[in-house]
């Protein structure tokens, strides 16, 4: 029974259909923990100064995980859960899961092909192979119009 549902969120129109879907496919009683990774070198390039010392760094990451933290507020519902991570997608989404005891983790996916797919690589793939939970890969398409009701307002 699935009592844990991880579900990744980058903000995309496919996170979001993928969240929509785990709403909808959830047991009652069960969580859901909406996730965001904040990859480190994204967090350097943010920033303004080429020359980051340690405590800049802090509070460009602190900055960083409260913006992520505000945007998956407004995308929560009652009774759900959020949390932030810093590092490689999979390899953190990964490593939540197992930490936090998910049963499932749902995740869009975008549907990458050639060159883009090959410099950024797929977290859902890695996922797929590597995850000790079953992964549902939502692609990046039209909902059912019922599904619609559980999308994330502005999404």
């Amino acid at each position: 029974m699935l009592r844990r549902i991880l579900v990744p969120v980058d903000f995309s129109t496919a996170s979001a259909r993928a969240l929509a879907v785990a709403r909808d496919y959830a047991p009652e009683g069960a969580i859901i923990r909406l996730l965001h990774v904040l990859n480190p070198s994204q967090l350097a390039e943010d920033s303004a100064n080429p020359v980051i010392n340690p405590m800049h760094a802090r509070e460009i990451r602190t900055e960083a995980e409260h913006q992520a933290l505000e945007k998956l507020r407004t995308w929560m519902r009652e009774g759900e859960e959020t949390a932030i991570e810093v590092g490689s997608a999979a390899e953190k989404i990964s490593e939540h899961a197992d930490d936090w005891g998910a049963d499932l983790i749902a995740m869009g996916t975008r549907g990458r092909t050639g060159l883009s797919h090959f410099l950024q690589g797929s977290a859902t793939e890695w996922l797929v192979r590597h995850a000790r939970q079953p992964v549902l890969a939502v692609h990046d398409v039209e909902l059912d119009p019922e599904q619609n009701r559980y999308l994330p307002p502005n999404a």
